[in-house]
């Protein structure tokens, strides 16, 4: 195998239609390098400046231990984002997208550093990750298919990730924490227009077999999810962190960088692209009025949702 790689070296193909690419104003994902290295920002020089700001970090003790388990997921997140981020780089086919997934790497292993820093700081332990969000990880790191790695990451993840920073940030739990997410916040969102941006592409040229596949190892992970939810669910209520609109705000996420893709495609209003799956706004509802519901739930939804609770447990018992 290594022997065939430099056997392939170097891959002369790279520089076909280069120079008409590059003088293309459409050609966004090569932006995303360019940008990442304009606004990137030093990670220690900036908790310097925060933790000065509003002298020091003041995390309350009755939320020290629930900010722990839901920046545990965070925090392993973003070395898993750093990792998967420099797989991309190695095997995504086109310059431009190599050249976004690098960019991707140096915000990812930024955003773990100034992360693993501000919890030493702040002197709050971390614990093991949950068993559903280790699984996750894990599944997308081990995968061998580009679409799955894109996918998992880029849309699944990231999103998640960028609906608990928002919610973090805004609840002022700990000033210094809110203010280094808005930090964070604007780096993941060029993370996610990786996604909208080549995806599509990848679509493209998927067969319908790599399609379903794809779309069950999501559907996976979407269900890993909803169980590691379940077991931060406690901790978010510890925060004052409404886990309702939480899952609220990463459908509409996961709502818009679906639309955008499809909008980015050409395709007209209201039609998906083709291998990109999304619970439909009806199917939305009935989960967020199923695991958080705003009014008290029918008898036998009651029974059905402390099942569902008792079951996640479980699983998660045996995982560990």
């Amino acid at each position: 195998m290594i022997a065939e790689a430099r056997a392939d070296f170097p891959p002369y193909d790279l520089l076909d239609g280069w120079t008409l690419r590059a003088a293309d104003k459409t050609h966004r994902l090569e932006r995303l390098y360019h940008q990442t290295q304009a606004k990137s920002w030093d990670p220690r020089a900036v908790l310097d400046e925060l933790v000065a700001r509003h002298g020091g970090v003041h995390m309350p003790d009755d939320k020290r231990e629930a900010i722990g388990h839901v920046f545990s997921v965070i925090l392993w997140g973003e070395l898993a984002a750093w990792n998967i981020a420099a797989d991309l780089a190695g095997s995504l086919p086109d310059v431009d997208a190599k050249m976004a997934a690098t960019a991707q790497a140096f915000d990812e292993a930024r955003h773990f550093t100034v992360f693993r820093d501000y919890f030493e700081r702040a002197r709050i332990p971390l614990p093991p990750l949950n068993p559903f969000g280790r699984r996750v990880l894990v599944r997308i790191l081990e995968t061998e298919s580009v679409l799955e790695k894109l996918y998992g990451m880029q849309l699944l993840v990231e999103n998640l990730a960028l609906a608990i920073f928002k919610r973090v940030a805004e609840s002022r739990i700990e000033p210094v924490l809110s203010d280094l997410l808005e930090y964070v916040e604007r780096d993941e969102a060029r993370h996610v227009a990786l996604g909208v941006m080549y995806l599509p592409k990848l679509l493209a040229r998927a067969t319908p077999l790599e399609r379903a596949h794809n779309w069950a190892f999501n559907m996976e992970l979407f269900l890993l999810t909803v169980g590691g939810g379940e077991l931060l669910d406690p901790h978010f209520t510890a925060l004052g962190i409404d886990h309702r609109e939480l899952g609220a705000t990463a459908q509409r996420l996961h709502t818009q960088v679906l639309k955008q893709m499809a909008e980015d495609s050409g395709l007209p209003p209201g039609q998906h692209l083709r291998g990109a799956y999304g619970l439909t706004r009806r199917q939305q509802q009935w989960m967020l009025d199923f695991l958080h519901p705003a009014t008290p739930l029918s008898p036998r939804l009651q029974v059905a949702r402390r099942a569902v609770t008792r079951a996640t447990h479980q699983v998660a018992s045996w995982m560990s």
